[in-house]
């Protein structure tokens, strides 16, 4: 068989891939999962956000409930939320649920490609890396508890892998069930809830802020190379629209909303942007997609408002992934902004 011949059937078996265990998940149920008995009783935040198209999303927050329960935690799962919404009304989260606590996942992936040259095919690899962060969140929405977890899948062959999104899966799952058993180990103090009147009580009227602090994209515990370039384009489209902005340092952004008194007042700003983004890459495709997020908060803690942008491109030529992820995050921030600040225009 020639090698143009080879090559178009290492393709046609790959499309195939990536598609059956697509088609295969969609027809299987989910699994039905009973909360442990004893302990603290926590709601599980899903890891994908409201109106998420992440393939990989709701696989993780399945199997990220299925592992605590198996761990010995009490969890109930519920709709898509905002993060930090959620945080800002963790007393009524907890009260509508019965519970003590909120577990927030947050994460990222990254594929990287490399090609081996041999004398007759080509052996193309793609290490794929994945890094879960589970928060707890009291019901006063202070962070009590956080840990990351990692893991790597190194998916190889002959001209093609096969379906790249099962790695993403798999390590996903591996990372899922470490932060799992590390919750079940750790000794999380569980305060009374809050009354939920506090949390419900109407902030007073405030003029509009004019003077801003920038969270970056990168957290401790995640190590994202992008997250500073990212962070440092959005502080510049933020500067050409004639925004007052300071960037912070790197935080929890969920510890954001408790500590945003704190955080104004040393910065000498009136309000806080959270920014969050979601990167998804095919190395089939060369095509990568970002969903992004901006949560702009008071300095009492209470959330002001939310931009979202998305922005897809491809690759014909490069295999630069890396520089695709800042690129389509850029792209992202502009309708984000535009929502959050429609009132400002860029410099052109």
């Amino acid at each position: 068989m020639s090698i143009q011949k080879t090559f178009a059937f290492a393709c046609a078996l790959a499309l195939a891939g990536s598609i059956a265990p697509l088609a295969a998940l969609a027809q299987t149920p989910a699994p039905s999962v009973m909360p442990a008995a004893g302990g603290p009783k926590l709601v599980l935040l899903p890891y994908e956000a409201p109106g998420s198209t992440d393939p990989h999303a709701k696989a993780i927050t399945e199997n990220l409930a299925a592992d605590l329960a198996a761990a010995g935690l009490a969890v109930t799962t519920v709709a898509p939320v905002d993060h930090i919404d959620a945080v800002a009304s963790a007393a009524k989260i907890c009260a509508d649920n019965g519970v003590t606590g909120m577990l927030v996942p947050e994460g990222r992936y990254e594929q990287t490609y490399k090609m081996i040259p041999t004398p007759f095919v080509q052996i193309i690899r793609y290490p794929t890396h994945v890094e879960l962060r589970l928060d707890e969140v009291g019901c006063d929405g202070v962070v009590r508890w956080t840990s990351t977890s990692t893991a790597d899948e190194n998916p190889s062959g002959a001209f093609s892998v096969g379906n790249l999104g099962s790695y993403i899966d798999a390590a996903f799952r591996t990372a899922a069930k470490l932060v799992a058993t590390t919750r079940s180990g750790a000794n999380v103090p569980q305060p009374p809830p809050p009354a939920v009147a506090a949390a419900l009580a109407a902030p007073a009227a405030a003029a509009p802020p004019s003077t801003y602090l920038l969270v970056p994209f990168g957290q401790p515990g995640i190590a994202d190379p992008r997250a500073d370039d990212i962070t440092h384009s959005l502080l510049a489209q933020m500067q050409q629209r004639k925004l007052d902005v300071k960037l912070g340092t790197p935080i929890d952004q969920l510890t954001a909303v408790t500590a945003a008194a704190q955080l104004c007042a040393a910065n000498g700003v009136q309000a806080i942007l959270v920014p969050n983004v979601r990167l998804e890459q095919s190395g089939f495709t060369s095509r990568t997609h970002a969903a992004l997020r901006l949560a702009l908060l008071s300095c009492a803690g209470t959330v002001l408002g939310h931009g979202a942008g998305e922005a897809d491109m491809g690759q014909l030529t490069t295999r630069n992934m890396g520089a695709s992820m800042v690129g389509v995050s850029e792209r992202a921030m502009i309708p984000a902004l535009d929502q959050l600040f429609p009132a400002t225009t860029p410099n052109k």
